[in-house]
């Protein structure tokens, strides 16, 4: 009994030291712990552990709806025919879309009602058939696989400070910068499409790993008559012959250098990221400002620019690294008219084309446009579902973002109705950038003392002069972000990419259509892009190991508000489906396992797309001492989930955990412990039960000797005396086992 007793006294005394942990841990009658999920999660007062109910926009997932001609605002009256053709009369340009990729067959057709196609755009199954007579529009309608007769559109271009005030550069208000994360666009391709690249230019030097002039492959402009080949294999390096496309490339990246050497301060965003030079115009007769021979030439040079775009994605570049192969990025800082009152819907064959190039894998940039607030919508190609489309902010001509206003020109939005039922991707401009008052890269122009067409002369002497404005110079800038993102991550697929510039900006605006996103707003987009949040969210991306091809972009988690109280840290935030429903959010701190977050209950049912909130409540000493990563995500059906939010946040434990994965090791090391000190209270019981015996022995060996000088002496006729010895022995006996017991207890 005695070594049981022992070993319980110590077993609870072991027991009461994550007691005592417990009990000196902070108490508040708001939280109550939540059961078998993260050690130290509480569950707040009003909350609960269930996900709220929501109503999903689409409840059996996305509607068939049928091809995108069968529904565009462009054709109002689905005859096949777009709409601003019914007004014109005499010839027009005019390109034919297709049901498949055009053949032979549909060639000869064309050909019997005496009309040769100017080139054919395979990337979107069209034809271009240049100015005919619009009077053949219905018949064209009726040829076999003919799904729309469109009209073509006038391109038109929308035409340091800058790469501070996106917090690509560090500078005095914003030091930590986008630069700074070790991200500078090596590696990645930029095709500028535009009137040409002068990378002679000091700032531009040594980024041309390919071209290609569209100009001079479709029509013949006087800079061409001597490019007898048309060479469309890479090798031929356009110049500019405008300023616009130098100018652009400037400020996407420009490195800054002057003839001399030294260094200015004119940076592109991306200042190691290199060049794929397309040119769509010229000065002779192409110019933005000025006019090809008759207006269908450029927009027939567009087309065939971006064919060649797709097609060449993945060539391996003569002369490149291997590490400059293909093609990244498209900047376009133009626009398409469109003749439609309201605007292109993205329904249009140039913004096609442009989500053609995105599903490829190719992150594009594009303009919103220069009309202003009273706009009649978008552009093609800015109307592009898919692209990145670029409105531009006045940066006073200022670092500090405080005092940003939208700038007067930028088109405003939203995008016509496409009739797909969905309203998230009429959504545009998608973000904004610093586009007023640029300084140029100035290249070798008609218009200034240096003349490309001059031989010997080029802009290797030129600097940095003059200043630009319009979301045609917002746009590099939002190039050579991307540049950074791809750079930092290149998994990065384009979708992912322009989510997460949308996610990480700066929020500007009320939001114009809350029933459809609580952060969007016409004039701004989701916000002014932050260049270095958008770099720590691609690179944490990267070192999260985190499979890109899982991450759902209809599915929005964002981040509320952060309070501390005491050692209790309350996250919250909000989450929901474009599209279907979010089955959980669940958060993790650190590399540890995930955990379902807590939901706040909500007061009246879900409308569709409406956003729940949920929080994390975490007891910060229970949570490992310094600072920790907390990722939360939202989770869709298909296992895929959000962009995460990450925090930072300060543990302060200095005690055992015992929770989760831990509470096995506490339980055996416990019972170890009480083996040993079960072992010690046996062996000490051992060592007493020895001194006992010796006592005993040497008690009996003295009344021995009493006994025997007893009968020596005689024997006593008391009564009282007959035994004493053996009642002193008695006595004593009872004394040790009476000193055992206290000693017992004593223990």
């Amino acid at each position: 009994m005695k070594i049981i007793r022992r070993a319980l006294f110590i077993c609870l005394l072991l027991l009461t030291v994550p007691l005592t942990g417990s009990l000196s841990s902070p108490t508040n009658h708001d939280f109550a712990p939540v059961e078998d999920r993260a050690e130290g999660q509480l569950l707040r007062y009003g909350d609960q552990l269930t996900i709220p109910t929501q109503t999903p926009r689409f409840p059996a997932g996305n509607p068939d709806i049928g091809p995108w001609w069968t529904h565009s605002s462009l054709d109002l009256n689905g005859d096949g025919i777009h709409d601003s053709l019914l007004s014109v009369t005499g010839t027009t340009g005019i390109g034919l879309s297709y049901d498949h990729t055009p053949n032979d067959a549909d060639i000869a057709a064309l050909n019997a009602l005496g009309l040769i196609p100017r080139d054919i755009i395979e990337a979107v199954d069209a034809v271009l058939l240049g100015q005919i007579d619009s009077s053949l529009a219905p018949s064209l309608a009726e040829l076999d696989g003919v799904v729309m007769v469109e009209r073509y559109g006038g391109v038109v271009f929308y035409g340091e400070i800058q790469t501070m005030a996106v917090k690509a550069r560090n500078s005095t208000e914003y030091p930590d910068s986008a630069w700074l994360l070790n991200t500078s666009g090596a590696g990645v391709n930029i095709a500028m499409v535009d009137t040409g690249v002068d990378n002679e230019h000091p700032g531009l030097v040594g980024k041309f790993v390919a071209g290609y002039d569209a100009v001079c492959y479709m029509h013949s402009d006087p800079s061409c008559w001597l490019d007898i080949s048309r060479d469309d294999s890479g090798d031929f390096d356009p110049d500019d012959g405008n300023q616009h496309g130098t100018a652009c490339m400037g400020m996407a990246s420009s490195t800054g250098l002057e003839a001399d050497g030294s260094q200015s301060e004119f940076y592109g965003s991306a200042p190691n990221a290199s060049l794929v030079d397309v040119r769509i115009g010229t000065d002779i007769g192409a110019g933005p400002f000025e006019t090809y021979a008759i207006d269908q030439e450029f927009y027939e040079s567009a087309m065939n620019g971006i064919q060649w775009i797709i097609d060449h994605k993945d060539t391996e570049w003569s002369g490149a690294d291997s590490d400059n192969y293909g093609i990244d990025i498209i900047s376009l800082s133009w626009g398409i008219t469109s003749h439609e009152a309201g605007g292109s819907d993205g329904s249009d064959m140039h913004s096609r084309i442009l989500d053609t190039a995105t599903e490829a894998g190719i992150v594009v940039s594009v303009a919103a446009g220069n009309d202003g607030d009273d706009n009649d919508g978008f552009s093609g190609m800015g109307s592009s579902s898919l692209s990145i489309t670029v409105g531009a902010v006045d940066d006073m001509n200022t670092v500090n973002r405080s005092d940003d206003v939208v700038a007067g020109y930028s088109s405003r939005g939203p995008r016509r109705d496409n009739g797909d039922g969905n309203p998230i991707n009429e959504l545009k401009p998608d973000i904004t950038a610093p586009g007023s008052n640029i300084i140029q890269a100035e290249g070798c122009v008609t218009s200034g003392s240096c003349n490309n067409l001059i031989p010997g002369q080029d802009a290797s002497d030129n600097t940095y002069t003059g200043r630009g404005s319009g979301t045609s110079y917002a746009t590099p800038a939002i190039s050579g972000i991307s540049a950074l993102l791809l750079s930092a991550n290149p998994d990065l697929t384009p979708l992912t990419l322009r989510e997460i510039l949308k996610q990480t900006a700066e929020r500007r605006g009320e939001a114009s259509l809350p029933a459809v996103d609580p952060y969007w707003n016409k004039d701004y987009g989701w916000g002014m892009v932050d260049a270095r949040a958008a770099v720590e969210m691609a690179l944490h991306l990267n070192y999260s190991n985190v499979n890109i091809s899982e991450i759902n972009i209809t599915l929005q988690n964002h981040l509320l508000n952060v309070t501390t109280v005491d050692d209790i840290i309350t996250i919250t935030g909000h989450s929901w489906s474009q599209t279907s429903e979010v089955e959980k959010v669940e958060f993790r701190i650190g590399n540890g396992t995930w955990n379902e977050v807590t939901y706040q209950t909500p007061l009246e049912e879900l409308e569709v797309g409406q956003p729940f909130n949920w929080t994390v409540v975490l007891d910060l000493s229970k949570v490992e001492a310094g600072n920790q990563t907390v990722d939360i995500r939202a989770l869709g059906e298909d296992s895929t989930h959000s962009l995460p939010v990450t925090l930072t946040i300060m543990g302060t434990s200095t005690g055992v955990d015992i929770g989760g994965g831990n509470q096995l090791m506490f339980i055996v090391a416990l019972a170890l412990l009480v083996i040993v000190a079960g072992g010690f209270a046996y062996r000490s019981s051992l060592a007493e039960d020895d001194e006992l015996a010796l006592g005993v022995q040497a008690e009996h060996a003295a009344d021995s000797d009493r006994e025997s000088e007893t009968k020596t002496n005689g024997n006593s006729d008391d009564d009282s005396n007959n035994h004493p010895r053996e009642n002193a022995s008695e006595k004593s006996l009872k004394g040790v086992d009476k000193g055992i017991l206290d000693a017992d207890l004593a223990d």
